[in-house]
């Protein structure tokens, strides 16, 4: 079977242009209205001609919304948004970067924005500014249940699902989600499936362990202890908190994962830069940037795509087995605990 390879005539036959027009539009060249330079590379991209990266002139902008910069979310949203910037670059766009307060702010946008990548935790918090623009929104973590807007996210309650399974096929009956907040939607799925992952096997429990990040992991994780808990294995909300899990328990005298295994989420580069080297799940964020700017695209391509039902896009993960995981061992809790609350 042979397919037919879309050339500059039948761009220009699909919009009523001469093919003279539709090749300066895709060459850059001067000459042609800014409007029909946009039409012209929306139509190619829809059709599936590929526009070489050194003809191509930008159909527009794409205004990558970001948090302010925190020490545990940076890199993800650095991931995010590398992989967006690549993927711009491909389809003839670019991206510009400002912080979520720049919206907040009421700024008006300018006429070059095309689109808006909602790279914040609470996409809820900035939505209504958003809706007002007027162009195609994409969000980097959950929306709102029925907001009209795409997200792309990581495929959190399966692999919340696929841990707790790792663990149990490692024998591991108890196990503790270990975050720092309840607010993030993606956490939430997170514990949800890895309750239900756990559950399946008779006789497991599963607990979660919530605590506040600036004040560390040993005052609530010792109070979690005294209260009876005994598990064998610790699955954290991020990688940021599951080193400063493994750093406590080391300093507690426990062996990793001889007595307890620690599970981490995003495989952040702090993921190797501890020993023993953190299991965590890969989640594929620079992906999630380039699928962000090809919902925007697909939004763009034609007329009647702006009013089609908003995506929801899970990207799934995988996990990276290291040395802070193995089979569930029987740690000392109650033999140690009046040592450990002595030092807490």
């Amino acid at each position: 079977m042979t397919s037919t390879r879309v050339t500059i005539q039948d761009v220009a036959d699909r919009l009523g242009l001469s093919k003279f027009s539709v090749s300066r539009a895709l060459s850059g060249k001067p000459g042609v209205a800014e409007t029909t330079r946009s039409r012209v590379l929306q139509a190619a991209h829809a059709m599936g001609y590929r526009v070489q990266a050194e003809m191509a002139h930008p159909v527009g902008q794409i205004l990558f919304v970001r948090s302010d910069i925190d020490p545990v979310s940076s890199e993800l949203w650095l991931n995010i948004m590398h992989g967006a910037e690549a993927e711009a670059e491909r389809l003839g766009y670019s991206i510009l970067s400002r912080q979520a307060r720049y919206l907040n702010a009421g700024a008006n946008l300018d006429p070059s924005i095309v689109g808006l990548i909602l790279a914040v935790p609470r996409p809820a918090d900035i939505a209504e500014i958003a809706a007002r623009s007027g162009v195609p929104v994409v969000c980097a973590s959950y929306v709102e249940p029925l907001v009209r807007f795409d997200h792309v996210v990581g495929a959190d309650w399966e692999s919340g699902v696929a841990v707790a399974r790792m663990l149990t096929g490692m024998g591991h009956r108890h196990a503790v989600f270990v975050h720092g907040s309840s607010l993030p939607l993606g956490r939430h799925e997170r514990f949800r499936g890895f309750k239900d992952g756990m559950l399946e096997t008779p006789g497991a429990v599963v607990e979660d362990l919530i605590y506040d990040e600036a004040g560390g992991f040993r005052r609530p994780f010792l109070a979690y202890l005294r209260n009876g808990g005994t598990p064998t294995a610790l699955f954290c909300g991020h990688d940021g908190i599951a080193v400063s899990a493994v750093s406590e328990l080391l300093q507690m005298g426990l062996r990793i994962p001889d007595d307890v295994s620690v599970v981490g989420y995003s495989d952040f580069a702090c993921a190797t830069q501890i020993s023993p080297h953190l299991t965590t799940v890969r989640t594929p964020q620079v992906e999630m940037g380039a699928a962000m700017v090809r919902c925007i695209a697909d939004r763009l391509a034609l007329p009647e795509n702006r009013s089609k039902a908003p995506v929801r896009m899970a990207l799934a993960a995988e996990i990276v087995r290291r040395a802070s995981s193995g089979p569930a061992g029987n740690p000392p809790w109650q033999k140690l605990l009046p040592t450990l609350s002595a030092v807490a």
